[in-house]
C-alpha cells in the first residue's frame, strides 16, 4: 500500500504539467567544437552557428583560448574572439590550441606553455561554451534556461580510456555544467557512435541497409581522421548497429591542407623576408586566410580551373625581382592542377589508405558515410567515390574478392553530424531518465 505522502506526491505529478527539457550535444574537437540542442517536446534540432566575432559561415567554433602570460594567467578570449584579439596584439598573450590530443597521454597532462594547466584550459573553454549556449537558449524561449531541465550528451574519442573520461567529467563539474559525476543528466557517447546515430536517423541511404550489412563512417576533421566499421543489427526489431573495428591517423585533416598551402605560398615568396616588417607577417597571414574559401568550394572540377587569392599590399610582393609569373593584377593565381598535386592529394590519399585498411578487414561494405568538417569537402568525396569505382572494376576484371564499397555518401550538415548524433542519443537517454521519476 502506498503511504498518504506517496499518494499525494503521485497525484501531484499527474496534475502538474511536465516541464519540457532540453538535450544538448557537445562535440569537443581538437580544431573546432560543435554544439547542437533540441527540446524534448518536439525534438527539433537547433545548431549553434553564430559565435562571438565569428565572421565566416562555418557552423563550429575554433577550439582556441587566449591567455595572459603575466602572473594571474587569466583567460582573455576564446574561440573566434581569441583569434581576432591575438591577431591585433600578441604582447603578453599566448594562444592555446591543439591540446585535445594531449588528453590521450596521461604523462602530458601537466603544464602547458607559460605555466598553464591542461585541465584548467579545457575546463575554462567548456565553461565559456556552456555560458554562451545558455545565452543563446534564453533568446529562443520564454522561460529562462535556468528553470528548464537540461540533459547533456558529450562525445569522446573511442581511444580515450576510462580514467581519461572520468577526468573529462570532473572538468565538466568544475566548469559548472553538471553538479557531480556521475551525473544523472549527462550521457557519454563515442564520436563514431554519435556520427553513426546521426546517419541512421537522417540519411535516406541508411534506410536501404539490411540486417547484417556492414557500413563505415569516415569522420574527417581538422587534424585527425577516423574510419569506423559497423554492422546493422535488427535482431530486437529496432534498427541498431554494433561497432566492429576502426582506423585513425593524425595529420590527416583540413589543418594539413592549410599547412601544405602555406608551404606552397612560402616557396613562391622565396627571397622575400617576411620578418623584415611587422605588417608583412600580418599581410602574409591575411593571404593564407583566403585559402578558406578555396578549400570549402574545392571539387572535382577545380582541377581544371585557376583559383585566385588577393595579395595584400603590405606583403610588398613588388620587391620580388623579377615580377612573379603567378601575379595577375593584385591576385595570386593558383592552378587547380598544382593545388591537387601539392595540397589536396597528399592528404586525401591518407584518408583513402584508412578506408582501404578497413576494406581489407570488411571486404563488403554497403555504404561509406562522410562526416566531419573535412568530410564535407566535395573533392574528398569525389576521390573516395572514384576509389570505390576503381576497386569494383578491378574486382570484376580479375574476379577477385577485393574490398568493395557500394556507395559513398557525403552527409548533410557533415560538420555537425557528431554533435547532432549526440543530441539524438541524448533524447533517448533523457526520456528513459524521465520515466524513472514518473
Amino acid at each position: 500500500m502506498l503511504s498518504e505522502r506517496a499518494k499525494s506526491s503521485s497525484e501531484w505529478r499527474k496534475k502538474t504539467p511536465k516541464q519540457p527539457g532540453i538535450v544538448v550535444g557537445i562535440d569537443f574537437g581538437n580544431t573546432f567544437t560543435g554544439v547542437s540542442y533540441a527540446h524534448q517536446n518536439d525534438g527539433e534540432m537547433i545548431d549553434i552557428v553564430k559565435w562571438p566575432k565569428h565572421l565566416n559561415a562555418y557552423s563550429k567554433v575554433p577550439t582556441v583560448s587566449l591567455y595572459k602570460t603575466n602572473e594571474d594567467k587569466s583567460l582573455v578570449e576564446w574561440g573566434s574572439s581569441a583569434l581576432a584579439s591575438y591577431k591585433r596584439s600578441r604582447t603578453d598573450r599566448v594562444l592555446i590550441r591543439n591540446y585535445k590530443l594531449e588528453l590521450f597521454d596521461q604523462g602530458a597532462r601537466g603544464r602547458l606553455e607559460h605555466g598553464l594547466h591542461l585541465t584548467d584550459v579545457f575546463t575554462q573553454y567548456i565553461h565559456s561554451i556552456h555560458r554562451y549556449l545558455i545565452e543563446e537558449v534564453n533568446k529562443t524561449q520564454v522561460l529562462s534556461a535556468a528553470s528548464v531541465p537540461i540533459h547533456y550528451c558529450i562525445t569522446v574519442p573511442q581511444a580515450w580510456t576510462l580514467p581519461t573520461r572520468e577526468l573529462i567529467l570532473r572538468c565538466y563539474v568544475e566548469a559548472s555544467v553538471i553538479l557531480q559525476t556521475p551525473a544523472p543528466n549527462m550521457t557519454v557517447i563515442t564520436e563514431a557512435e554519435a556520427a553513426a546515430t546521426y546517419c541512421r536517423e537522417h540519411c535516406v541511404e541508411f534506410e536501404s541497409l539490411k540486417d547484417g550489412d556492414v557500413f563505415m563512417v569516415c569522420d574527417a576533421g581538422g587534424l585527425t581522421t577516423h574510419v569506423t566499421a559497423f554492422r546493422v543489427d535488427d535482431a530486437l526489431g529496432v534498427r541498431q548497429f554494433m561497432r566492429l573495428s576502426s582506423s585513425h591517423a593524425e595529420d590527416c585533416g583540413s589543418i594539413m591542407l592549410d599547412s601544405k598551402f602555406k608551404e606552397l605560398v612560402l616557396q613562391r615568396l622565396a627571397g622575400l623576408d617576411l620578418d623584415a616588417k611587422p605588417q608583412r607577417q600580418k599581410a602574409f597571414e591575411t593571404l593564407l586566410e583566403g585559402f578558406e574559401e578555396i578549400k570549402s568550394q574545392f571539387d572535382a572540377n577545380s582541377r581544371d580551373e585557376v583559383k585566385h587569392i588577393l595579395v595584400p599590399m603590405g606583403l610588398d610582393v613588388s620587391e620580388l625581382d623579377p615580377t612573379p609569373s603567378w601575379m595577375e593584377d593584385e591576385y595570386m593565381a593558383l592552378s587547380g592542377q598544382e593545388l591537387c598535386q601539392v595540397v589536396f592529394d597528399p592528404v586525401v590519399e591518407k584518408v583513402q589508405s584508412l578506408v582501404s585498411e578497413q576494406s581489407k578487414v570488411h571486404p563488403s561494405c554497403a555504404c561509406l558515410f562522410l562526416v566531419g568538417g573535412f568530410g564535407a569537402n566535395k573533392y574528398l568525396h569525389r576521390q573516395l567515390l572514384q576509389s570505390a569505382l576503381d576497386a569494383e572494376e578491378a574486382r570484376m576484371a580479375d574476379n577477385s574478392n577485393g574490398g568493395v564499397i557500394q556507395s559513398v555518401v557525403m552527409v548533410q550538415k557533415a560538420e555537425l553530424a557528431v554533435a547532432r548524433g549526440a543530441v539524438i542519443y541524448g533524447l533517448k537517454s533523457a526520456a528513459q531518465q524521465n520515466k524513472a521519476f514518473l
